[in-house]
């Protein structure tokens, strides 16, 4: 099927549905998924995530149509990923919950083989870049229209920006939590900011000095500009260097989780000596690894009850990104508008992310 029908038939089917008559039955904590248009493979198996709000039933929302027929270029962290691939299905009619294979979480659908290859194809025809220094990137050169990122703009994408004459509006659009690793065999549950900042400054170096054996921490990093090493300068550093290690930073998000946890299915288990960090979203919702637990801060573990109230200490947000100077009726900012919705924010829901505001 070439991309010009394909498209065409999408949104013929989405203005169909948007003016068939909608059902009286809503379920009451079900999320309402709308209809395959894609011609898939029947699937009883319904989604796995389920709202605990009394979200209204779904209906084809305001400016949807324009956003199938002319979707935006997207880019994304890592950890944001799967909500893109949510909010396409939801555009699209597509039935999706989450799965596992071997130590990879992801995100399964109902499509037959021919359309689930049309289907990726244009997904990855829309995406330009992963990363959140990269999405940032691809947004201020102009590459990318809108982007999901784990955090606010960092100086040097600002400056930039200002170099480019870009101004970039940012906007909260879910929430999400900066967590600390470490292997399954270390007993240590919880740590307090302080003692994470003499960690990572270098002043705390062996695992004695916190009531377990004497062995060295081995304080793992991530790369410069990498979203979560600003998360880490921003909630926990503030200021204070960082120990120079070259050999402890990590280069991807599923570096930590390598590092200390191992892949389940080697035969070894890690460095048992290390700590590492991450965002909640990607640990829960993107790997598996039996090897890992994650500690508390300051008394507080990162659950989602404590992340939706803020109680738990580094209780972040997820940022939806465009260009100050999309007009009011471009794609992008109808997306990002749609996305801030109380339907938008149904679907951030189902992703697996935890609503911002009222919608929580």
């Amino acid at each position: 099927m070439k991309r010009n029908s394909f498209l065409a038939f999408l949104f013929i089917l989405l203005v169909a549905c948007k003016t068939a008559a909608p059902s009286n039955e809503t379920p009451q904590t079900a999320i309402q998924i709308p209809k395959p248009i894609l011609t898939p493979t029947q699937s009883t198996q319904p989604p796995t995530i389920t709202p605990t709000a009394n979200y209204a039933q779904y209906e084809i929302e305001k400016g949807m149509e324009e956003i199938a027929y002319s979707f935006p270029m997207i880019a994304s962290s890592t950890s944001a990923i799967p909500l893109w691939e949510k909010v396409m299905h939801h555009i699209f009619g597509i039935e999706s919950h989450w799965a596992i294979n071997y130590n990879s979480i992801y995100l399964a659908n109902n499509l037959d083989m021919s359309d689930l290859g049309e289907f990726n194809q244009f997904y990855y025809d829309h995406v330009v870049a992963t990363g959140t220094h990269d999405a940032y990137l691809s947004l201020i050169n102009n590459q990318a229209e809108i982007i999901l990122v784990a955090r606010k703009p960092s100086e040097d994408e600002l400056n930039l920006a200002q170099e480019m004459e870009i101004e970039l509006d940012v906007r909260p659009v879910a929430l999400d939590a900066f967590v600390f690793m470490v292997n399954r065999q270390n007993p240590i549950d919880d740590l307090t900011t302080d003692l994470i900042r003499a960690i990572y400054s270098g002043e705390l170096t062996n695992w004695q000095e916190l009531g377990w054996t004497d062995n060295p921490i081995n304080a793992y990093q991530r790369n410069e500009n990498s979203g979560s090493q600003e998360l880490m300068n921003d909630f926990v550093m503030q200021g204070t260097p960082m120990i120079d290690s070259p050999d402890m930073i990590l280069d991807s998000m599923g570096g930590p989780f390598t590092a200390i946890g191992a892949e389940p299915n080697l035969n070894h288990s890690g460095d048992v000596y290390g700590i590492g960090y991450t965002v909640h979203f990607y640990a829960k919702y993107m790997v598996s690894n039996d090897n890992i637990e994650f500690i508390g801060i300051n008394g507080i573990e990162p659950t989602t009850l404590t992340i939706s109230d803020r109680s738990y200490p580094f209780t972040s947000e997820v940022y939806v990104v465009i260009r100050s100077d999309e007009g009011e009726d471009s794609t992008a900012t109808l997306l990002r508008d749609w996305l801030l919705s109380k339907a938008g924010q149904m679907v951030v829901f189902s992703s697996g992310y935890i609503p911002i505001g009222e919608y929580r």
